[in-house]
């Protein structure tokens, strides 16, 4: 048996040193293509893409899927510091299914279907706890779905029922909060609890406390909540409004200029909110109300008093004189105009206000002046307010597409991937198609080369018959037609190469060229046969 290999093995290294270098280059090429492509199929078909199976998992649930994961012999891959699961993206929803069957799935709370594996047997009790640990859960699955929380966790306090009122404790209610983003809006919070006290009979939303994971607590009162809210929320509306309203006004006078996606402008203002109450009294020239004139004495003395001037809202009284006893009493009441303005300033006064302009322009000082006034015009600049306009042109950077920021970036990666993989398979098969193509190729170039090599043999060998038969046809002898070295031989009988001397001798008898002189007159007068023959020598050489 092995003389048998060793022979045959001998056989294919001859058969291997006979082939031309060409042929040698080809059968190489091929074995390395045949086994490129049979790496790359086996690595494509059993290459694991590895799949998201839970995120953000603590230790216990990490080490039991893991655990689970390594029963069934499932490939697995820990990230993110233990925290993150990947199986195979194939087994994925499976694996999951399997989980939630067997109900261990992380982070799961129980619901209501406690109660389907309560028997007769199960005491008032019991059936107490079972409900609090349902509404629980129950409670624990609602927040959860809510987009900013991550996690929950529901704590309930179910004081027992009494018989006298006065004794009977309110129901509490305690959760506390994973965030996702390490943030909630007031809403958010007030639904939760809303959500938690619509739950739990007798629960009030007072006696409910959210709080998150950092021990910062997020409820408030009814009242607070209501007032920040709602009027931060109106503020905050208000001051957006109108920065966008100026930034549009600047944008519609930039457009036409530079265009659409040129430059980029951002306005900041300062709003006083405060309502303000002004009044103001004004008082016009005064006016006689009332005048009272008492007179007593002499004729003269009462003139005097009448005809005399006296000043305003003053009394008067004349005296007794030599002559009599003699009074004058005058009173005079004067009424003043007055007018009351009250002014209210409305919240929402600018108090100062910030604009930025940037453009993907080279900008001079002039340009700069120039866009200055146009925008301070537009947005309605007050320099007494502190108002200010920052222009600066610059070279944009080129936008770049993140294909995280886009919510089909997973399915397009996905779909790339898979694209490629085609492409590889379609790329190896082309490339063996192109090394049989040129394999054929050679073999069809050799048969011609070999065709034309046989051709031109004959050809020469039917052109020195003649000079064979003038020699004498009654001993036929084969004759070699020699070119170089190279001939084609007869097959009659075993060929004899006459000497020299015999062939010059038997021309010199006949008076016609030798073999060697018909060689190169033929070659002369056709080079391209004899080049060809050539070249057919060399290559058996």
């Amino acid at each position: 048996m092995m003389d048998k290999v060793k022979e045959w093995t001998e056989q294919l290294k001859d058969r291997w040193q006979m082939q031309s270098s060409l042929k040698k280059m080809i059968v190489v090429l091929s074995v390395i293509s045949v086994l490129g492509i049979t790496a790359a199929v086996y690595y494509l078909n059993t290459r694991i893409e590895y799949g998201i199976l839970f995120t953000d998992l603590s230790d216990a649930d990490a080490g039991t899927i893991s655990k689970d994961l390594d029963e069934q012999q499932i490939a697995y891959k820990l990230a993110d510091n233990g925290t993150t699961i990947l199986i195979d993206k194939d087994q994925v929803d499976e694996y999951r299914i399997n989980l939630a069957v067997d109900n261990k799935l992380p982070n799961t709370s129980t619901g209501f279907e406690l109660f389907d594996d309560a028997n007769m047997m199960t005491t008032d009790e019991d059936r107490k706890i079972m409900y609090q640990r349902a509404v629980t859960g129950e409670l624990q699955r609602a927040i959860e779905s809510i987009d900013a929380v991550k996690s929950a966790k529901v704590l309930l306090v179910m004081p027992e029922e009494s018989v006298f009122s006065s004794e009977e404790s309110a129901p509490t209610a305690s959760i506390v909060l994973s965030l996702k983003n390490q943030q909630i809006s007031d809403e958010s919070v007030q639904g939760i609890v809303t959500l938690t006290s619509g739950a739990v009979e007798k629960l009030k939303p007072e006696n409910v406390k959210v709080v998150d994971s950092a021990g910062n607590t997020l409820t408030r009162t009814e009242d607070e909540a209501s007032q920040l809210s709602g009027l931060n929320n109106k503020y905050i509306a208000i001051k957006d409004s109108y920065e966008k309203t100026l930034e549009e006004k600047v944008a519609k006078l930039l457009t036409p200029i530079y265009g659409a996606d040129k430059f980029q402008v951002s306005i900041n203002l300062d709003l006083n909110f405060d309502s303000i109450e002004r009044k103001k009294v004004t008082y016009d020239d005064p006016e006689i109300k009332s005048e009272t004139v008492q007179a007593a004495g002499s004729q003269g003395t009462v003139q005097e008093a009448q005809t005399g001037t006296v000043d305003d809202n003053v009394s008067n009284v004349t005296g007794t004189d030599g002559e009599g006893n003699n009074s004058y009493s005058r009173s005079v009441e004067n009424e003043l105009d007055t007018e009351t303005t009250t002014t209210i300033t409305a919240p929402g006064m600018i108090e100062r206000m910030t604009s930025s302009i940037v453009i993907n322009a080279n900008l001079s000082q002039a340009d700069q002046a120039e866009l200055q006034q146009l925008i301070a015009s537009a947005v309605g600049y007050d320099n007494d307010r502190g108002d200010q306009i920052a222009i600066q042109g610059f070279d944009f950077a080129q936008a770049e597409v993140d294909p995280a920021a886009d919510p089909q970036g997973n399915e397009q990666i996905a779909a790339a991937k898979g694209y490629v993989k085609y492409a590889i398979i379609g790329g190896i098969v082309l490339t063996l198609f192109l090394v049989i193509l040129m394999i054929v190729g050679v073999i069809r170039r050799r048969r011609k080369e070999d065709e034309l090599e046989v051709d031109v043999t004959d050809e020469m060998v039917t052109f020195a018959q003649p000079s064979a038969a003038s020699i004498g046809a009654s001993n036929p002898v084969a004759q070699e037609v020699v070119f170089g070295g190279v001939g084609n031989r007869s097959a009659e009988t075993k060929p004899a190469v006459p000497e020299a001397s015999t062939q010059e001798a038997t021309a010199e008898h006949t008076g016609e060229p030798t073999l060697d002189q018909t060689a190169r007159n033929y070659a002369e007068s056709n080079p391209e046969v004899a080049a060809e023959l050539i070249k057919a020598w060399m290559k058996e050489k």
